[in-house]
């Protein structure tokens, strides 16, 4: 039979469309036959083994590898562990991966990844003392660098991921040189295409904690993205971030950071638009900055004038801050903020009327290469020239010097506390040395020409003072003050071991000890010596463990609340009345007594804050005093012996009493409280030692035929019989 042509065509057209669905069909059989029966799992071995090979580490894959090629290749990972250089510890792990790459694109030799997805994915980073990390071998893992293409990036911008999930991921990292460690938990992110210099989008949240410094804030992301895979210039466009937590200084911080950014790491540009942050905290501070415009070039920087705010309010105070810096410049490799000003108004019910204000205006820059910066400011606080100079020889971790000038300091206009004697805080009070001060590394110098702190007025103030590694030390500390001067020098820690090194010349001691702690029972001039170390947080746990030595040298002055001349005619008549009775003289002391002296030496050894004093040496024309006792700081209580002499007398102040006292020693008992100190001699005592001399003095008389007082020919002597016989008769 033969074929009519015009029907022949459909028919072999539907022959080879048969054949083709059967070849198709044949192919597809063959896939899923080779996929059904294709074990990746077999690989795991060899793919462990190449791991080990190239980088030293151990990949150990606890679940199950699947294999699948239709509609995309695809493979999939159960949980697997990635450990650290060297196959010590745990670098990354994950729960399951899965990684899409279509097919056909392969063909034309681009790789288009489909979807990366992990889940439960934990990497620790580490930035070791040395500079090095934990994942350097990783990047040196590839051997020697190939030769450079000669299109740079070909080969990434090649590369396109349709998308990127992270669920319930814990990224770590620890900087041992900087001591910082930050870790961010609980992390979900979405990304949207990402291809060279194409538009796509992000998605990230999470919960960022700190552990130095200590930050515990829940954050959230968005932003629009594109990055040129061969040059790496990025850029961001309405970037949304978004925290709300915990940071030193803030309590319930809510803030939020608006703008735009590109970067242009070949150009070496960066331009930062539209960039806003709005901040408030729990304890009632509110914060704002704007940068409409800023850029910053190898050539040289531009833009506009930025502006912040801060706001205060509290029930201890208010305070409206502001800030102003022009447009940068560049010079050479440091952008300069010139025409910085910033104007604060602080008020308050411990402040005084109208508040305090400052004004303060200068420059600073920062230079990018050396991660540098210097700040320097000149005007009024609280209407007193101000004069500051700051230097951050390192940003990261931060390192600064500087440089503070004053002509005067009211602190105590500051705060009505402040007006307080010292020892007047309640030994309870907590001592705490703020870590972020005792751990910054800082070093300057402080100049004040007149400084009123807690009701002391020093002059010509001077001091060094120097922080980090949880330590503040000031050394020296020099100023004019109590009318003599001071040379100090301490060490304040966060761990709570202090010490303290004074040297006070030429005080006025009773003005002195009125403004340390408040009482007034000294005046004289002199020397005061202390070196004491104490360790605890709170001031009673400080007097409890003081230990030390220290010492006084005074002239010309006066012991308030005894009067030991008077002491002594009391004690005088006390005698004459006692006859050998259980008699005593006592008192309370207190009122307008008083005992001059000429000169007053003592020196102290503090052994768990008990002062112990073994060589006073008090003297007048009229009296010699020498003396052995403690005083226990952290009880307020003193237990004192006074061993009191008569060695001279003046005419209207009882003479002929103080003189029948010569060469008798007194002991004055002074004990109690510091508010409520009493003094006793035992009279009793000294009535029969009075006695004991008075015979020994008559026998030797009468032995030696010394004459009576007011005889005018010595007496006869007499025998010890005689005289034996004479006094029993009586």
């Amino acid at each position: 039979m033969t074929e009519i042509p015009g029907r022949s065509a459909p028919k072999r057209a539907r022959r080879l469309a048969i054949a083709l669905a059967a070849v198709v069909g044949a192919v597809a059989i063959a896939i899923v036959a080779f996929v059904a029966t294709f074990d990746a799992n077999r690989y795991k071995p060899e793919l462990v083994d190449a791991v080990r090979a190239r980088t030293g580490r151990v990949l150990s894959i606890d679940g199950n590898l699947s294999l699948a090629l239709l509609p995309r290749l695809g493979l999939s990972i159960g949980p697997a562990r990635l450990s650290g250089p060297g196959g010590r510890g745990e670098f990354a792990q994950f729960d399951s991966a899965q990684v899409g790459v279509a097919l056909w694109p392969l063909l034309s030799r681009r790789v288009v990844v489909e979807r990366v997805r992990l889940e439960g994915l934990k990497f620790e980073g580490v930035r070791r003392r040395d500079g090095s990390t934990n994942f350097d071998d990783l990047l040196r893992a590839g051997g020697a660098p190939a030769p450079e293409p000669q299109a740079p990036g070909a080969a990434a911008a090649a590369l396109t991921v349709a998308s990127v999930q992270l669920h319930q991921a814990t990224i770590g990292w620890r900087d041992e040189e900087a001591g910082t460690e930050w870790r961010l938990q609980q992390a979900d992110l979405e990304a949207g295409r990402i291809a060279s210099r194409k538009p796509g989008s992000l998605r990230l949240s999470g919960r960022l904690i700190g552990k130095r410094p200590l930050v515990d804030v829940a954050i959230e992301l968005s932003t629009g993205y594109s990055v040129d895979f061969a040059t790496l210039a990025t850029q961001l466009t309405a970037l949304d971030l978004k925290a709300r937590g915990q940071v030193p200084g803030a309590p319930a911080l809510d803030a939020r950071l608006r703008a735009s950014l590109q970067v242009d790491p070949g150009k070496g540009r960066i331009d930062l638009s539209d960039a806003s942050l709005a901040a408030r905290s729990g304890d009632g501070i509110e914060a704002t900055l704007e940068a409409p415009a800023l850029a910053i070039a190898q050539a040289g920087a531009s833009g506009r004038p930025i502006r912040g705010r801060v706001l205060v309010d509290r029930e201890s105070g208010k305070a409206d801050v502001t800030l102003s810096i022009a447009a940068p410049t560049r010079s050479q490799d440091r952008v300069v903020f010139g025409e910085l000003r910033t104007d604060a108004k602080i008020t308050g019910p411990r402040l005084p009327a109208g508040g305090v204000a400052a004004s303060l205006e200068g420059s600073g820059s920062i230079d990018p290469k050396r991660g540098a910066a210097e700040l320097a400011l000149e005007g009024t606080f609280d209407g007193s020239a101000l004069r500051a100079r700051l230097a951050a020889t390192r940003l990261a971790p931060l390192s600064l010097r500087y440089e503070l000038q004053a002509d005067r300091l009211d602190l105590d206009r500051l705060a009505v506390d402040a007006a307080k004697p010292a020892a007047a805080a309640p030994p309870g009070a907590g001592i705490a040395i703020p870590a972020a001060i005792a751990g910054l590394d800082a070093s300057g110098s402080v100049r004040i020409g007149a400084l009123k702190l807690r009701g002391i007025d020093a002059s010509d103030v001077a001091a060094t003072i120097r922080s980090g590694g949880g330590r503040i030390d000031i050394a020296p500390l020099r100023a004019a003050v109590f009318h003599g001067t001071l040379d100090a020098s301490a060490a304040l820690t966060e761990a709570g071991r202090h010490s303290l090194r004074m040297e006070l010349s030429g005080v006025d001691a009773g003005l002195a000890l009125r403004a340390l702690s408040g009482r007034d029972a000294l005046e004289g001039r002199g020397n005061l010596s202390l070196e004491l170390a104490a360790e605890g947080r709170t001031l009673a746990a400080l007097e409890r463990s003081m230990d030390g030595t220290a010492a006084l040298k005074l002239r010309d002055g006066a012991i308030k609340g005894v009067d030991l001349a008077d002491v002594m005619r009391r004690v005088r008549q006390a005698i004459a009345a006692a006859r050998g009775k259980d008699a005593a003289v006592e008192q309370r002391a207190g009122g307008g007594d008083r005992t001059a002296f000429s000169s007053l030496d003592a020196s102290f050894v503090v052994r768990d804050g008990v002062a112990r004093n073994d060589d006073l040496d008090l003297r007048s024309p009229l009296l010699r005093v020498g003396g052995s006792g403690q005083v226990d700081l952290p009880r307020r209580h003193l237990d004192y012996l006074a061993r009191v002499s008569v060695v001279g007398t003046l005419s209207g102040q009882g003479g002929a009493e103080l003189a029948a006292l010569r060469g008798v020693t007194v002991p004055v008992q002074i004990s109690g409280p510091f508010d409520a100190l009493s003094y006793r001699v035992d009279v009793a005592a000294l009535a029969i030692d009075a006695a004991k001399r008075e015979l020994a003095r008559r026998l030797q008389e009468e032995l030696s035929g010394k004459p009576p007082a007011g005889a005018a020919r010595p007496s006869k002597p007499v025998s010890p019989r005689d005289l034996l016989e004479r006094m029993l008769r009586r």
